[in-house]
């Protein structure tokens, strides 16, 4: 996780784009900057050498540390797939080998760690009271992923982009931030959803766990103090060096094969693993089908997919990785194409989204190559296993994944809390309400439309108190 002082240099000016990098930092590590890369694709030529050449960077980049923070968003993938899997019979093997490859295409297309997700509207409405069936969860996925297509290969969502005040993008990351963070509590500390039965101390889901977890989570992935000075005014360097170590622990991997082994050990978890893939299923839903799962699930996932897994995750992207910004429309294009193969041989419904880049981030991704990683770890146990994987996943301990959802989305959080150069009082207000809306009402698409209407209304305030010709309020 990276500190509140270096996101302020990442940078200066969000007019014009003006950069503070640490060129002989970023030699240092090895990684490659955008002019670096232009000059790359100009020697090359092709689609395979351009591929070969983002490929030996990823490998040349990889160490532990991205390794690690390719598994920082399974505290959200994992428990949605195991439920949409045992509850509404969602062909666990057929999703993770196609999330896989979603997951090796958008690391080679962005050459961020750029997230695949569940899409979580779909999810809740799947496993809530009246759970939807296969079909009806494809269909909402398909129905979703035209509508975003479009928008994205005309360019629409550009404009949409345009037309959206920042504030507003990080009111929404606030607000989808600490829901993320209330779930990953709530996972971690408590056995039911309304916090009504605290866990027990001992055992894989045991309090201990939790306890533990978080401690180490917290510890290794917190902000850096101001860097320690000697009587001359230099850098202690013992300090120094101990200040960075902390920040290279691959926490999310050790954790991540932490629960596996406690999983491993609980009764029944191994005897139903098998080898070989899962065959997908071609849909095949009926017209009654069709239509509950696309006004049940799809309509309200519609909003939530182009306003966090578009519009956020693009304004995200340009604050953690300026050389590498994702566009709008083609992350939106990237969402239709993922689902309008995927869908339609069963897998579940995916998008990107804010939350999982920020999770990434924080326990250390910083290239395409972690991405990468976690595609080929997928292929290989999805091929391998296919869907006898359900047994296994389903014991993986709660309090761990908890602990990884709850430290993540703290990240998320912090982004969007971090003020532009040249904000004043209005466009915090609006960050405010948008933030307060989204957590009050559980959705992004409600907290979406208070801070548009917030904006307006200052909008209109400002022109009658201060007059048409005043500078209007940054984006």
């Amino acid at each position: 996780m990276t500190s509140a002082g270096e996101y302020e240099i990442r940078i200066a000016d969000d007019d014009d784009d003006a950069r503070v990098v640490d060129a002989g930092a970023r030699e240092k590590r090895g990684e490659t900057t955008a002019s670096e890369l232009r000059a790359t694709r100009g020697r090359v030529g092709g689609t395979a050498a351009v591929v070969g050449a983002r490929a030996e960077k990823f490998w040349r980049e990889f160490g532990w540390r991205e390794a690690s923070g390719a598994l920082g968003d399974l505290g959200t993938f994992l428990p949605l797939l195991v439920g949409m899997s045992i509850e509404c019979g969602v062909d666990a093997g057929t999703t993770i080998v196609f999330t896989g490859l979603y997951n090796v295409l958008t690391a080679f297309l962005y050459e961020i760690p750029m997230p695949v997700q569940p899409m979580k509207t779909i999810a809740a409405v799947a496993l809530g009271e009246s759970p939807l069936n296969v079909n009806e969860i494809m269909v909402a996925g398909l129905f979703v992923s035209s509508i975003v297509l479009v928008l994205g290969t005309t360019r629409l969502m550009d404009t949409f982009n345009k037309v959206t005040p920042l504030a507003v993008v990080q009111g929404m990351q606030v607000g989808l931030g600490l829901l993320l963070a209330r779930k990953g509590f709530l996972l971690a500390v408590y056995t039911s959803s309304d916090a009504s039965v605290v866990r027990g101390m001992f055992g894989t889901d045991g309090l201990l766990v939790t306890i533990v977890a978080m401690c180490a989570v917290m510890y290794v992935c917190s902000p850096e103090y101001p860097a320690i000075r000697d009587e001359r005014g230099e850098l202690e360097a013992d300090g120094e060096r101990r200040k960075r170590m902390r920040h290279y622990i691959p926490m999310a991997l050790i954790l991540v094969v932490l629960g596996i082994t406690m999983a491993m050990t609980k009764d029944g978890a191994l005897s139903g693993l098998k080898f070989g893939p899962a065959t997908p299923k071609i849909l095949s839903a009926s017209w009654s089908e069709a239509k509950r799962g696309i006004v049940n699930a799809g309509v309200p996932q519609l909003p939530l997919t182009t306003l966090n897994s578009v519009i956020s995750v693009c304004a995200l992207s340009k604050e953690l990785f300026p050389d590498f910004p994702a566009s709008p429309s083609s992350v939106a294009t990237s969402v239709g194409m993922m689902n309008i193969v995927g869908c339609w041989v069963g897998a579940m419904p995916s998008c990107h989204g804010a939350g999982g880049l920020a999770a990434q981030y924080a326990f250390g991704a910083r290239g395409g190559g972690s991405i990468v990683f976690l595609g080929l770890c997928k292929l290989a146990l999805g091929l391998l296993f296919g869907s006898s994987l359900t047994k296994l996943l389903e014991h993986f301990p709660k309090t761990i994944l908890g602990v990884m959802l709850f430290s993540s989305s703290l990240e998320l959080i912090g982004m969007g809390l971090k003020t532009k150069p040249g904000w004043h009082q209005h466009q915090k207000y609006l960050v405010m309400v948008t933030a307060a809306v989204t957590i009050a009402t559980k959705s992004t698409a409600i907290g979406f439309a208070a801070g548009i209407g917030t904006h307006i209304l200052m909008e209109v305030q400002r022109r009658l108190e201060v007059g048409p010709s005043a500078e209007g309020g940054q984006r």
